[in-house]
Formats: C-alpha cells, sequence, structure tokens
C-alpha cells in the first residue's frame, strides 16, 4: 500500500491498523516461504461494502427523481418528511429553542456540522459538512429538497410552530448551506 499511495511503510501501517480496528478490512499472513517476517495481506470486509451499496442507491434514486422536475422535488421533500419520522419520536410542542436544539443534534447524527446563530427574524441553523455534498451539488432540487423534508417533518414532529415556514438555503457559500427556523 505505501507504494501505491506514496506513505511511509509505518505511516501507512497506521492508517491499516485503524481501518482493521473499524472493521472494514480483515488482514490475513501471506504464504511463509521466505525467510523473515510474512506478508501481511489486507482485504475489504463484507462490512465495508453496504456503504458502497447505500452510496449507489442514493444516487440512482436522486438521479430518477431528477427526471421528474414536476414531481422529483416533491417527492423528494416526502421522502425527507418520512425520513423526520424514522428520526424524531412525536412530541407535545417543544419551545422553540429545545426544537431548534434537537433539530441541530439530528442534524449533527446525519453527518453535518451544524451551529446555530440567531438573528432577530428567525433562527438559522448553519450546515457544514454536508454528507451528500457531491450529490447535491449535482441535484440540488431532489437533495436539499429532501433536506427541507427532513427540517420541516421534524419541527412538525416536535410541535414546533412554524414549520412550513422553515427554509433551506443550498450552498450559499461553497460548504455551507442555511437552514431558517421562523420565530414564533
Amino acid at each position: 500500500m505505501h507504494g501505491a499511495v506514496g506513505l511511509h511503510v509505518t505511516t501507512a501501517r497506521f492508517h491499516l491498523d485503524v481501518l482493521q480496528q473499524a472493521g472494514l478490512i480483515r488482514r490475513t499472513a501471506g504464504r511463509a516461504g521466505k525467510p523473515g517476517r510474512p506478508r501481511q495481506l489486507y482485504t475489504v470486509t463484507a462490512s465495508a461494502e453496504p456503504r458502497e451499496a447505500y452510496r449507489q442507491l442514493a444516487v440512482a434514486l436522486t438521479e430518477v427523481l431528477a427526471t421528474d422536475p414536476g414531481a422529483g422535488p416533491q417527492l423528494a421533500e416526502r421522502a425527507g418528511r418520512h425520513w423526520a419520522q424514522m428520526e424524531i419520536p412525536v412530541e407535545d410542542a417543544l419551545s422553540w429553542e429545545e426544537g431548534t436544539r434537537r433539530i441541530s443534534d439530528l442534524f449533527e447524527r446525519i453527518g453535518f456540522a451544524p451551529r446555530v446563530v440567531d438573528d432577530t427574524a428567525e433562527r438559522h441553523l448553519e450546515l457544514d459538512a454536508c454528507p451528500f455534498r457531491d450529490l447535491a451539488r449535482a441535484y440540488p432540487q431532489i437533495v436539499c429538497r429532501a433536506h427541507l423534508g427532513l427540517l420541516r417533518g421534524s419541527l412538525d414532529r416536535l410541535g414546533v410552530p412554524g414549520a412550513e415556514h422553515a427554509g433551506l438555503r443550498p450552498f450559499v457559500e461553497p460548504e455551507l448551506c442555511v437552514a431558517d427556523v421562523p420565530t414564533p
């Protein structure tokens, strides 16, 4: 591996150990036919393969939805609302602050790096590190609309007023999207 990626042998071993501990690769000893330490062979484990399969499924579904500019974005938002049903239990009306905190926690679990920012009219979640960034850049009308559905559906389930007025501004900067949560 070190020759293929240009890493020092010790650095390559360190990274391979991390991948092995994460269960993404398996190490086996090579044939012992030569003097010295046997070669170490690495193979991808089955647990690593579903991640690629999930990514491919996400791409396929997004591309199909994008073929219908009328229904595709609406279906994506419905999918986002359904995602909210899977992630957020129905709550009695939470405060605006608590609801926003719970939404921030959800987006963090998904893989965003959210920051809560307040101004006089709205609360914003600045969303860095979109885990779907490449797909969202190619198909913002689908991926970002699904995230909008997730936001609105989550606010609904948490009983936070104004869910329908929540908005999402994709890529206001190259690596930043902003979710707007209106004040009650």
